[in-house]
This record gives C-alpha cells, sequence and structure tokens, in this order.
C-alpha cells in the first residue's frame, strides 16, 4: 500500500484543493476519524498538534503549516527516523508587511490622526521618517531576508544577527553572528525579534540587552513572545530603552485582560495576525513538498532536531 496522508486542522477541504493543484495530482487523504489514520505515512498539521498524541506506527513524515515548530519538540509522534517540515510560503512577504506597515504607523503617528479625526481636531505635526534609520533583525532567515529588503526599500540601513553559519553573501549584507549583538545594540534604532523559540531563546532579552538600546529605539516582536519576559520589557520601557514596542506575540496567549500591555502608552499590539497564512498558500506549500516526496527529493524546510528549527 502506498502513503496515506493524515490531514488536521481548519478547512481540510480548502487545504487538499490547494495542495493538489499545487502538485498537479490527487493526494490520498484520510481523516482523523478514518480507521486507516493509523496507517498514516504522512501526517499534514494545519493547526497546532491535539493534546492527545496520536498513534501512528508508520509515521514517517510531520509537516506542520506553521512557521514556528516549538510546540512540536517534545511531541512524541516526531521520533527518531521521521521527518518534520515547516511551512515558510507567503509568511516572508506578510511579516515583512507587517513590521514595516506598523513601523510606518507608528512613525507617522497614525493613532494621532485616528484620534484627532475622531475628535473633529485639526491640529497639524510634522510625521516622523524611516528613511535613515537602522533596523537590526535578530534570527535573520527566510522571514528576516524579507523583513530586510522591504526596508532597505525604504531607506533604512539593515543589520542582522543569526545563530547558524553567515553566508558570504549574508556578511556583505550586514548579517553577523550572535556574538556581534552587543556591538550592535547601540546602532539599532529598530529591533525586529525574528527569533524562534528555543531552550536558547527563551527570555532572550534580557534587561542588560535592552540597555544598549539608543535613546528613541522601538522594538519589534514578531516571532514567539517566551523569547521576552514581560517584567522585563515593561521595566526596559519605564527607562526609556526601547521608547516604545510593537508586539503581536505573547508569553500567554491571548494576552489577559489586566495585562499592562493593554494600557501602556507606549505599546502598540495586536492579537498575534503578523504570520497567519490562508488555507491556499499553507496547501500550496504542502503540495510542492509532496511532490519533492513523490519524486526522492529533499524535503524543503526540514527541522533539526538538535536546533529546534
Amino acid at each position: 500500500m502506498g502513503d496515506l496522508i493524515l490531514l488536521t486542522g481548519r478547512d481540510p477541504a480548502a487545504l487538499a484543493h490547494a495542495a493538489e493543484q499545487a502538485c498537479g495530482e490527487t493526494i490520498p487523504w484520510v481523516a482523523p476519524g478514518d480507521a486507516r489514520a493509523a496507517s498514516a505515512t504522512v501526517w499534514f498539521a494545519s493547526s497546532a498538534p491535539p493534546a492527545t498524541p496520536l498513534d501512528l506506527p508508520s509515521l514517517r513524515w510531520i509537516h506542520s503549516a506553521w512557521a514556528g515548530v516549538d510546540r512540536w519538540i517534545a511531541r512524541p509522534e516526531w521520533r527518531e527516523g521521521v521527518i518534520l517540515t515547516r511551512t515558510v510560503a507567503d509568511f516572508p512577504e506578510r511579516m515583512a508587511e507587517y513590521v514595516l506597515g506598523y513601523l510606518l504607523a507608528a512613525v507617522l503617528d497614525v493613532p494621532r490622526a485616528r484620534r484627532q479625526q475622531a475628535e473633529g481636531t485639526w491640529a497639524r505635526w510634522v510625521p516622523g521618517t524611516l528613511q535613515g534609520k537602522t533596523m537590526l533583525i535578530v534570527g535573520y532567515g527566510a522571514i528576516g531576508a524579507q523583513v530586510a529588503a522591504v526596508a532597505r526599500s525604504l531607506r533604512l540601513a539593515v543589520l542582522g544577527v543569526r545563530r547558524g553559519p553567515v553566508s558570504e553573501k549574508e556578511s556583505a549584507a550586514g548579517i553577523e553572528s550572535v556574538e556581534a549583538l552587543p556591538r550592535l545594540l547601540p546602532r539599532a534604532d529598530v529591533v525586529v525579534n525574528l527569533l524562534p523559540l528555543t531552550p536558547e531563546t527563551e527570555s532572550f532579552w534580557t534587561a542588560d540587552r535592552f540597555a544598549l538600546l539608543p535613546p528613541g529605539a522601538i522594538f519589534v516582536n514578531a516571532s514567539r513572545g517566551r523569547c521576552v519576559d514581560d517584567a522585563t520589557l515593561l521595566a526596559a520601557l519605564d527607562q526609556g530603552r526601547p521608547a516604545s514596542a510593537i508586539l503581536d506575540v505573547f508569553s500567554r496567549e491571548p494576552l489577559p485582560p489586566d495585562h499592562p500591555f493593554w494600557k501602556h502608552p507606549n505599546v502598540m499590539m495586536t492579537p498575534h495576525v503578523a504570520g497567519l497564512g490562508t488555507e491556499e498558500s499553507e496547501g500550496r506549500a504542502f503540495g510542492e513538498n509532496w511532490r519533492r516526496w513523490r519524486e526522492g527529493k529533499p524535503l524543503r524546510y526540514v527541522v533539526e532536531r538538535v536546533r529546534g528549527y
């Protein structure tokens, strides 16, 4: 018997259609309640893994529709011999639009414009600009590269750090290893956190690191909330370094209604929407990898167990 693909998550029909359109063939799907599900060799998980582990003795490959895979690290299904891949799809473009869009909203003071419109107040001000500012991207991968490209188009200078090897091309573009962070933070008008969540990156943003930022710096967190300790960030904001924060992710989600972030005057926040994909883009990403699987080619975006991403 050939492969059976277990499909879990939201709107499976839309995901299946997009995947089959991408690979140009019918895919042998199986639903969670189907008696054949236990024989699945491939699992396309388009949402978080279920609370109760699945018994899939024939499993050989898990494809997560999310870019972050921290919820898979301790899952028993991802045992030795099982490949885990993650989704990139159009996440780089969406994340870049989010980061630059909200930065522009902040420096142009869109909240003031909306407030004055609601009040019927005509009071002019000189909007800020991103031109000539320096952006530091921490966690420079596929998403970081796209954020950098859009930032440069708006005439920002871009620096970056990554934990893995830095290629010659990246080095020429201002990307360095994480050891360079203390030297780069004082130069950063904008810091964008794109780190994955691993044991090494949990509470990565310490008081000492925030203290290295220049006055007026903006901190953007669009990857994982637990990379930042809430109390540490609040204390840093009180010290003015960073001067403000744009936050899409939080250590607890949904954010509790009494959390200080809700009413903090220097925090702009959104409910974890920066990297949300669509059934079309997520299904297409699986379909492209499925074609590689069928052809015996290396899969794209394979997660390394040791690194956790």
